[in-house]
């Protein structure tokens, strides 16, 4: 027999007002819990546009990662996180290579790939589909117009048969410009599996993009003095060797690649939460990536050569600036302003220098005195508002957990008792 919660059928219908009433009286929520996600009347509204059954907001902090000298540009980098060193390494990170030059970057043009996979097609249905590719190419110009305008468009497609379930599987490449570009190529995808069933009387599976963006890559990479990294007892040189064999360990190891790639995504899924782009697709496509040719491994790499350490990335980075939330969403709005308004290539190339730097402040750390005790001094500042301090306490609670090396529950409650009885 089923247990739990039930919610009316209707609640759906019902305003988002309506609903957050309803949740306190089913669940018992308290006003803290309530207020932290109501956000303001007009977000509450936002929410209800953007989300089916939409209930509040989730507030994500909101940072600055500033003195990132990208492409000769200096930029402050805003990051939407939860985790407290995601910031700290991305800044201290930018200072180090800013003093090396800085990060240059590159990115290929932002084109984007929709699939139509069709069943129950004639032997010869690649050739067919193939030699009707003007008539596609005609067919969708209409639905690509406004991009067109800004530089984009089609871009060629191919046809394969599929070895073990027999799909033939059409993609059709599009140029999105400044867009994230989902809903423009379902539209094209949809379009032209109508066409080409009719024409040759198969059957559509689906049609649909894809998130892999392998055609879409940015790229950045940094050089540095290797005896400006000496750290917890280690030389320069030292430490690069290190970070150069680390990379080696994740391009060797499955297992330590997934969090190696993890921190590179901490700075980059940051960006694209704080721009509203589609963190999910962007994740995707870059652990496709990742594991291109079969095993899973590091999407940086380093090298030391004549006392100089390189370090580069390059991963395919569908970020737009246009469309879906982006631009909607009024703190994605506020985001893109802090960074000087790019376009969707630059953007990418700004994440590729953002997960760049996250990585190598990690490896920088982890090569070192390892990462720990950086986490928990930061996670002090948590334990103290936890324990209950505010304002000017919250700062003498934290240096005091981190001193004592209490960093639990008792050991917060102490320090904040210390402190408000003047000890």
């Amino acid at each position: 027999m089923a247990s739990g919660i039930e919610l009316p059928a209707s609640f759906r219908k019902l305003s988002a007002v309506e609903r957050r009433r309803l949740l306190v009286e089913r669940f018992g929520l308290e006003p803290q819990e309530l207020d932290a996600t109501a956000g303001s009347s007009e977000l509450l509204e936002l929410a209800q546009i953007m989300v089916e059954s939409a209930v509040g907001v989730m507030p994500v902090p909101l940072g600055l990662a500033h003195g990132f000298l990208i492409d000769d540009v200096v930029r402050s980098v805003p990051l939407a996180v939860e985790e407290p060193s995601v910031v700290a390494a991305a800044g201290y990170a930018a200072a180090i290579i800013r003093r090396g030059g800085g990060f240059f970057t590159s990115a290929t043009d932002p084109i984007m790939t929709c699939q139509i996979a069709l069943t129950n097609c004639r032997s010869d249905a690649e050739q067919q589909i193939t030699a009707r590719e003007q008539q596609i190419c005609r067919r969708i110009d209409p639905l690509l117009a406004g991009m067109q305008r800004r530089g984009g468009g089609f871009r060629g497609m191919d046809v394969t048969r599929l070895a073990r379930t027999g799909l033939v599987v059409v993609r059709i490449h599009i140029d999105v410009r400044d867009a994230m570009g989902a809903n423009i190529l379902n539209s094209v995808a949809e379009n032209c599996a109508e066409f080409i069933c009719n024409e040759l009387g198969c059957n559509r599976l689906m049609a649909i993009l894809t998130n892999a963006a392998e055609r879409r890559i940015a790229r950045a990479e940094f050089a540095l003095p290797a005896a400006r990294l000496g750290r917890g007892g280690l030389s320069g040189s030292e430490i690069a060797e290190r970070i150069v064999l680390a990379t080696r360990f994740a391009d060797e190891d499955g297992q330590r690649a997934v969090t190696h790639n993890k921190g590179i995504m901490n700075g980059i899924t940051s960006l694209a939460l704080a721009t509203a782009n589609d963190t999910r697709g962007i994740e995707a496509a870059v652990h496709a990536w990742a594991a291109r040719d079969g095993s899973y491994r590091s999407l940086t790499h380093y090298e030391l050569n004549a006392g100089v350490l390189t370090g580069s990335i390059e991963a395919p980075l569908p970020f737009g600036v246009v469309g879906g939330a982006v631009g909607f969403h009024p703190a994605s709005r506020f985001a893109l302003k802090l960074l000087g308004n790019p376009d969707a290539v630059t953007l990418s190339r700004i994440a590729a220098a953002v997960g760049l730097a996250q990585n190598f402040a990690a490896l920088h750390a982890l090569v070192g005195e390892g990462i720990q005790s950086g986490h928990m001094r930061l996670h002090s500042t948590r334990l103290a508002w936890s324990a209950g301090a505010r304002g000017a306490e919250v700062a003498g609670v934290a240096e005091r957990i981190a001193r004592t090396r209490c960093f639990n529950a008792e050991g917060a409650a102490e320090a904040l008792r210390s402190i408000r009885s003047g000890q």
